[in-house]
Parts: C-alpha cells; sequence; structure tokens
C-alpha cells in the first residue's frame, strides 16, 4: 500500500490533537524514568515517550499495520525562572490550531493569546523537515523546543 504524504500529515494532525495538545490525556510510566503515550486509530499506531521535566527530550512514532512509517526526535526548555505551567497551557491552545503556512506538524506558524506569542518556523515537508518552536512572554523568548523527523522505511 501507498501512502500519500497528506494521508500521512493527516494521521500525525490527528495524533496529535488526541496527544499532547489535550490536556486530559495521561502519559504513562515508560519504566525507564520517562513517560510514553500510546493512541491507536484503526490501522494506526503512534508513540510518544519523553524523558525530563525542563529540559526534555523524545521522540514521536507512526506505525500503520505494524510498519513504522513516521520518526521525530525533540528537544525543548522553558527558560529558568519562568511559570512553565502557564506557558505548557498556552502551548496546548496552539498546538489545537493547528499547522499553518508551510509547517507540517504541530501548531501554527504564529499564535498570539494576551501577553505570549508563538512562533512556529518550519522547513521541509512531511517527507523530511526540522522545526523551531518560541513562546515569548511580554516579547521575551521564554521557550525554545527543537524537532526533526520525516517518512521512514521508504526503501529497503
Amino acid at each position: 500500500m501507498l501512502l500519500s504524504a497528506e494521508e500521512l500529515k493527516n494521521q500525525l494532525r490527528k495524533f496529535n490533537l488526541m496527544g499532547y495538545s489535550d490536556i486530559s490525556v495521561k502519559y504513562a510510566d515508560n519504566g525507564k524514568n520517562g513517560k510514553v503515550l500510546t493512541l491507536t486509530d484503526e490501522l494506526w499506531k503512534y508513540e510518544d515517550e519523553f524523558y525530563g521535566g525542563e529540559p526534555y527530550s523524545g521522540n514521536e512514532t507512526i506505525w500503520l499495520n505494524g510498519q513504522d512509517v513516521f520518526r521525530c526526535v525533540y528537544w525543548g526548555k522553558v527558560e529558568s525562572g519562568i511559570d512553565f505551567g502557564n506557558i505548557y497551557n498556552f502551548l496546548r491552545d496552539a498546538l489545537k490550531t493547528g499547522p499553518s503556512g508551510n509547517c507540517v506538524h504541530r501548531g501554527p506558524q504564529d499564535f498570539s493569546k494576551d501577553n505570549l506569542h508563538y512562533i512556529n518556523a518550519c522547513t521541509g515537508t512531511i517527507e523530511h523537515f526540522t522545526q523551531t518552536e518560541k513562546i515569548f512572554l511580554n516579547n521575551q523568548l521564554v521557550y525554545t523546543a527543537y524537532f526533526i523527523g520525516g517518512r521512514i522505511n521508504t526503501r529497503k
């Protein structure tokens, strides 16, 4: 079965909405000092595993019919002295709006609410992308995260 880029993008978006952007979702202990979230949607499976508090790091994997088809690694942090609870609540709001412009993952290129501003700078496509998320509080940089990912196992 040939998986189209649009189908993979749509499924990643669906899992992002079912995952971190939903405040009610609970991650489980992975037994290795980290947390993991596993979701399924018919023939699709998604896993987000992360480590840390501040800073944090992790990875996302998507499988279709048991075949791994997408992988993304990430690292991020809230600056020292900043209440990260408020920043992460705002981040969830940004992520709920979804990617825009040339972004294929997570939030829009630009999102603001009150005194917070989110920027998502993306390069590439779902085949291979890099992105940097930033959040500014009163024009001061308070959060940065880096992502690199894309489709995997297209050739054996």
